[in-house]
């Protein structure tokens, strides 16, 4: 503190009328509250740098303990550049700063795909504090929309995001991609969104400041000028967004009167519709009673059944050893119904949910309808963590190759045979465009 400054404390509390800790009218009284205050807050740095760098000098040994093959996608001399400099950067950033950067140099494992199950998932395990803005964000294009929110936000369902802060919405995509651990780009176009919501990311980012979260909406397609607004959304703690969205977050909102959003928090479900179309959504690789196995099955062998269509585009994995019991039924005896077998992916179909579909196309003459997945047919999975004990935040590291049929596939995704892409349209109006194609074939 300068002698303008001990001048200025005293002159305060002359003012105020009352002595109080760090306000004295002897100069040396103020001299020592000065060096008191002051040395404190200097270890508190140094432990806070220490920290960082601490937490940052674990990352390539540690990730390499558990990795099996770690440099796959990213040599070793990459990645330890990458948080060698970020470790330079300690002293000069902040810590949203160094969190986003620790995403962005663990996102590097994956540069060649097939790594999206490690990363750090900031909004699940660890102790770094983040908020969320109170809404659910989908991209239908390059359109990002909301299309859930809690109160006081419900209004703004269906409007497009058209800024953060003042910044375009497609640089704050183009920001936030690097962050994302991915197995493909449908991963990144999954997974994007959710870190969009968290103020900390867009801090760290340098894309917004403390407080609110000020988003510019429009409503339509991109460049559609009606219903221009400005809304200021205040976050709210994690714990209560993933208690509302939970701590998954990534599918679209359940609809009870949309077929195919009604039930995606049930692992396994099936309906005959009228025309013979037996739909049977799997979207959990759960272990299932064999009751409920038994029953499908007899479904599945309903001479009535003229079509089966397996929905698997909200099924983001599970057990893969419980694959198995499915593949079965879906397989023995070799199946084949007059209309056909359809199988519908989508950007969750990952993990365990991927690795069936490599399956089933391997071993089933299945048409694939949807859009394409968010996962590898085979992938690196079955993570481990690996904490950081200073930032609190957890990397997730797989420990093992997933295999959907073959281990030297390096396949990113499968396409679908026919494309249906959910549109903002399609999805406002509760239409599957899945099942809409399906029934177009004819078959």
């Amino acid at each position: 503190m300068s002698r303008l400054g001990v001048r200025t404390v005293g002159a305060f509390c002359a003012l105020a009328g009352f002595l109080a800790a760090g306000c004295s009218s002897d100069p040396s009284a103020t001299v020592t509250t000065e060096a008191t205050a002051t040395v404190p807050q200097s270890a508190a740095v140094a432990k806070r740098d220490a920290g960082w760098k601490a937490d940052l000098a674990l990352i390539v040994p540690g990730m390499a303990a558990i990795h099996p093959n770690l440099f796959h996608g990213v040599p070793e001399t990459t990645l330890q550049a990458a948080v060698d400099e970020l470790s330079g950067r300690v002293p000069l950033s902040t810590d949203d700063e160094l969190m986003v950067g620790l995403l962005r140099t663990v996102a590097l494992v994956g540069a060649a795909g097939c790594e999206g199950r490690t990363g750090v998932f900031v909004w699940g395990a660890g102790t770094y504090p983040v908020d969320s803005m109170p809404l659910r964000l989908w991209l239908f294009g390059n359109d990002l929309v909301i299309v859930d929110a809690l109160a006081p936000y419900e209004s703004l369902l269906g409007a497009r995001v058209d800024a953060i802060d003042g910044h375009p919405i497609a640089d704050v995509l183009a920001s936030v991609s690097p962050l994302v651990a991915r197995d493909n780009d449908q991963t990144v176009r999954l997974v994007t969104p959710r870190l969009v919501l968290i103020p900390q990311v867009l801090r760290g980012l340098g894309l917004a400041d403390d407080g609110p979260i000020t988003l510019s909406l429009g409503s339509g397609a991109t460049g559609a000028t009606g219903n221009k607004r400005t809304v200021d959304v205040e976050p709210i703690p994690i714990a209560a967004y993933n208690a509302w969205a939970g701590p998954y977050g990534l599918h679209l909102p359940v609809d009870p009167d949309v077929q195919y959003l009604a039930r995606i928090n049930d692992a396994l479900w099936w309906v005959l519709r009228p025309d013979g179309t037996l739909v049977v959504q799997y979207n959990r690789v759960d272990r299932l009673p064999a009751e409920q196995l038994a029953k499908l099955r007899a479904a599945l062998e309903d001479p009535v059944v003229r079509r089966v269509v397996l929905d698997v585009r909200h099924n983001f994995g599970g057990e893969l050893s419980e694959l198995d019991r499915m593949m079965k039924l879906l397989t023995e005896p070799p199946r084949a119904w007059p209309d056909g077998f359809f199988v519908v992916t989508g950007r969750n179909t990952f993990s365990a949910g991927s690795l069936m579909v490599a399956r089933l196309q391997a071993q089933t003459d299945a048409v694939f309808v949807g859009e394409p997945m968010s996962g590898c047919p085979t992938t690196w999975g079955n993570p481990e963590e690996l904490a950081q004990p200073h930032s609190g935040l957890v990397i997730n590291v797989a420990h093992e190759l997933s295999v959907g049929v073959d281990a030297a596939d390096t396949r990113l995704n499968i396409e679908p045979d026919i494309p249906a892409v959910l549109t903002l349209d399609k999805w406002s109006a509760g239409i599957d465009p899945a099942l809409e194609a399906i029934v177009a074939t004819g078959r």
